[in-house]
């Protein structure tokens, strides 16, 4: 299923320099709103069950940023149907820094990408997996 990665992948394209206006985690589920830089409003909601929601001010500067999505088979280890990780403690600390320490212990057959919003650093990383339906509209 590369098609969700690059669905994802395309859209997000669109999100360098885009403004957070709303992210709401409620029963599972995470709706986000963000003001794309060309006047165009992007609507997105994931199912989730793990979720990182870093505190920032919904102004200029703090909200302003790109959401981008991640495999997480590319960037883990699996084990027993499960992600891993192993390294030295620089790359314990990095890979805790990009919240893939969300995903640690996993199951790969449940869970597929990490979906976040970051700037000078991670704002909001959440897991998905590509088998649950999803919402990306992009309205004028």
């Amino acid at each position: 299923m590369n098609d969700f990665t690059n669905n994802l992948q395309i859209i997000f394209s669109k999100t360098g320099d885009s403004q957070l206006q709303r992210c709401i985690y409620n029963n599972g589920k995470i709706n986000i709103d963000v003001n794309l830089f060309d006047d165009e409003l992007l609507e997105m909601e994931f199912l989730t069950e793990i979720v990182y929601i870093r505190k920032i001010n919904q102004i200029n500067p703090f909200n302003i940023g790109y959401f981008n999505c991640i495999k997480l088979s590319e960037v883990l280890e699996v084990e027993n149907n499960h992600y891993t990780f192993s390294g030295n403690f620089i790359s314990i600390m990095k890979a805790q820094k990009n919240k893939l320490n969300l995903a640690l212990g996993l199951n790969i057959n449940k869970y597929s990408h990490m979906i976040i919003f970051s700037n000078s650093e991670i704002n909001l990383a959440f897991i998905v997996s590509e088998k649950d339906a999803y919402k990306c509209d992009i309205k004028q």
